[in-house]
């Protein structure tokens, strides 16, 4: 992103606050008055020099217009721009690096922010349109419109007018800000996301909102207030999306008893689901003000379950033995709607699987016993081997997840090198996400002796992670029907002792897409005897020994010694279901937004890249710079020690006695090298010095009674990199 050299620290010597949603201290603060730096700047061109030197991307925009008028404005060079800005424009800032949150009504300001436009004109730039407000964030996110509401506009594809413009209905474009002294504020990534958020509920919910601002009366408000939140809970929608959509119904109506409306939405999020009254009870409210038909319209724009899924109250029992059973297991996809496993109603003390469906246009989450869809009866499958999580109160971002969730890890699990409960966290985000990104997984490996911690790290991790089965020495048919079956993140305890099919399974299932093929019916000699297994999983594994090289290669490998300060005796189980269903809320949240591309983490090690980026890339989205800056940290770690590793092997050493023969020769280098030769260097025998020599890809030659091996300067040459050898003089 692009730089901002006016960034430094504020007068008072605080530094600048790191969000604009309303979470942070600073926007609490009594606001002061409002600035008044910018009088001395006299006509468009000085305007624009001041914001390129800023280092902003300025451009034109015909006069009393919103319009660019220049050509592919998008992928112009900045300076470009500046040069085509002539006396009497309307300027606009292209946003490279930045995003700005364009309130379209004034009265929604409370809605984002709890400070006044002065108090956040003192952290960030702030500017009066021509009909309300541009707050301005540095950082980008995808763009989102609420039509005629608000805006998020993001990145170079976008722009905004800015003082001294003249919007077209007649007004001044004007700083609240003064923005000689203040720099536009850096925003999180999740603080934004958070933003992006609430405008996403106003998007969805516009016409409802404006809807009910025609109809809130003085007279009726309270209870238009408690049965929009009543039908807008049973529809299955989060609270805090509940509470946007009654603020803005506020706001937009000035409202000026946004207290009591929370609290008559709060009681109605508190009560069971059965006594809360919904639809009728506002359908009749809304026809004493509208009247019947204005008020059936109104009706239809509230969000109703949909028809496709039916709760099993409306199954009919005697029907369900009839129509076909289809169990489910979570993860599958309905129509668009995902479906997950939850933990429902306990029943003799025992914790029944309960079907979550996730719409994510609407962001809204329903729990049901059962549903029926196209004539089968779809129920949770009753014996699951993980732990489940509850069904998420809230599906957005969670800011302080990730931190949580290390300190749990540190609780329990204890290694001296504090990085490892960043990868262990990242191990935990990932196992939510994996199978989503369709491309590979690391594998995570916890090598030590005996009571050196790695069972622990394995229960620890078992407890957080997305559907974690732990088994010891499972068998070869078992594995790959629990991955086919199940999908889980997979935990293998003592896998030393596991045998040499159950490792063939395991050399292949890092992949996606990767299948095992298996004889089910002997007796039938067609391909419908034969299975194809998926092995595809994230598995994480603790053991006594080094595993073969192949499974290895796979692994970011975590060495275990004995403990060296008390930890928790138990797994805190409550704090773990919590953290599941946080997880499973980003999990919903995130669903197809998470992109790896595998080379995130970069290094010449083609398979390091590709077993750090997914780690990097949870640490990017969930964890912040700390996190980013851990993962990377330990990942050169393995990458250093891999090649000081690599620098002793055989092949090294090989390649070092290879490229000693080559340069002691006098003139040119030689075609050939003799395997007598190479053998007197290495003190080898002849036939492990053949075995090397072939495994790097020499070719053989033969002359009479000599044997040797062509001398391939390029292939040499990749090796001496590889190797970390001295090039060539």
């Amino acid at each position: 992103m692009t730089e901002d050299p006016t960034r430094r620290p504020r007068p008072d010597g605080e530094d600048e606050p790191s969000g604009l949603d309303g979470r942070k201290d600073y926007l609490s603060s009594s606001p002061g008055e409002a600035p008044a730096g910018t009088a001395g700047r006299r006509d468009t061109l000085d305007w624009a020099r001041f914001y390129r030197g800023r280092g902003l991307v300025v451009m034109p925009v015909r006069a009393g217009t919103k319009e660019c008028h220049v050509p592919n404005w998008s992928t112009r060079y900045p300076d470009a721009l500046v040069g085509m800005i002539k006396p009497g424009d309307n300027l606009a800032l292209r946003l490279d690096g930045h995003t700005v949150l364009d309130l379209e009504r004034p009265e929604l300001w409370p809605v984002f922010f709890n400070a006044s436009p002065e108090g956040v004109a003192q952290a960030t730039w702030v500017d009066r349109t021509g009909k309300g407000f541009h707050v301005f964030m540095r950082g980008e996110c995808e763009p989102i419109k609420a039509d005629g509401l608000v805006e998020l506009r993001s990145g170079p594809g976008q722009y905004v007018v800015v003082p001294p413009s003249t919007h077209p209905n007649g007004r001044h474009y004007e700083w609240i800000t003064d923005v000689e002294r203040v720099a536009i504020a850096e925003v999180p990534k999740d603080a934004l996301a958070h933003l992006r958020w609430k405008i996403e509920v106003l998007r969805r919910h516009a016409a409802l909102i404006k809807a009910m601002v025609e109809a809130w009366r003085p007279e009726h408000r309270h209870f238009l207030a408690l049965w929009t939140a009543g039908a807008l809970r049973k529809a299955g929608a989060a609270r805090d999306e509940a509470e946007i959509v009654i603020k803005t119904i506020c706001a937009l109506a000035r409202d000026d008893e946004l207290k009591d409306r929370l609290r008559a939405l709060e009681d109605t999020y508190r009560k069971p689901l059965d006594e809360i009254a919904a639809w009728p009870r506002l359908e009749t409210e809304l026809a004493a003000i509208v009247g019947e038909e204005r008020a059936r319209e109104l009706m239809r724009l509230l969000p109703r379950p949909p028809e496709i899924l039916r709760s099993s109250a409306k199954i009919d029992e005697g029907k369900t033995e009839k129509v076909k059973t289809h169990w489910l297991v979570g993860g599958e996809v309905i129509d668009g709607a995902l479906v997950e496993i939850v933990a429902g109603e306990t029943v003799d003390g025992e914790v029944k699987p309960a079907l979550l469906v996730y719409y994510p246009a609407e962001n809204r989450i329903e729990v049901v016993a059962q549903f029926e869809h196209d004539g089968v009866v779809c129920r949770a499958y009753p014996d699951l081997p993980f732990a489940l999580p509850k069904a998420p109160e809230t599906i957005g971002p969670d800011p302080t997840l990730w931190q949580e969730t290390r300190e749990f890890i540190a609780a329990h699990f204890d290694h001296l090198d504090e990085r490892v409960y960043d990868v262990m966290t990242a191990a935990v985000a990932w196992s939510y996400f994996y199978r989503d990104v369709k491309g590979s997984t690391p594998y995570l490996l916890f090598l030590g002796p005996w009571r050196s911690g790695k069972t622990r790290a394995l229960e620890t991790l078992e407890a957080l992670c997305y559907r974690a089965v732990r088994v010891v020495d499972p068998s070869e048919a078992s594995l790959f029907r629990t991955v086919e079956l199940f999908r889980p993140t997979l935990l293998i305890d003592e896998a030393q002792i596991v045998d040499g099919n159950v490792r063939a399974v395991l050399a292949s299932a890092y992949r996606y897409g990767a299948k095992v093929m298996r004889v089910v019916d002997p007796e039938d000699k067609g391909l419908s005897g034969i299975k194809f297994f998926n092995t595809f999983s994230f598995i994480i594994y603790a053991s006594r020994e080094e595993p073969p090289s192949d499974i290895l290669s796979r692994s970011i490998v975590v060495h275990c010694e004995r403990n060296t300060r008390p930890l928790l005796k138990r797994v805190d189980e409550a704090k773990a279901a919590e953290l599941r269903t946080r997880w499973l809320a980003q999990k919903l949240y995130y669903r197809d937004k998470i992109r790896v591309g595998f080379d995130e983490f970069k290094s010449d090690d083609g398979r390091l890249q590709e077993l750090f980026s997914p780690l990097l890339v949870m640490a990017r989205t969930f964890g912040g710079a700390q996190a980013v800056e851990a993962i990377e940290s330990y990942g050169r770690t393995v990458e250093e020690n891999l090649r000081a590793y690599e620098a002793t092997t055989d092949e090294a050493v090989f390649i070092q006695a290879l490229v000693e023969l080559v340069e002691n020769r006098s003139g040119d280098a030689p075609e050939v090298v003799y395997s007598s030769e190479l053998a007197e260097r290495l003190g080898w025998p002849s036939r492990k010095v053949g075995r090397v020599a072939a495994s790097l890809g020499l070719k053989r030659h033969s002359s009479g009674r000599q044997r040797g091996w062509r001398v391939d300067l390029n292939l040499i040459e990749r090796y001496k990199l590889r190797y970390g050898l001295a090039h060539f003089p």
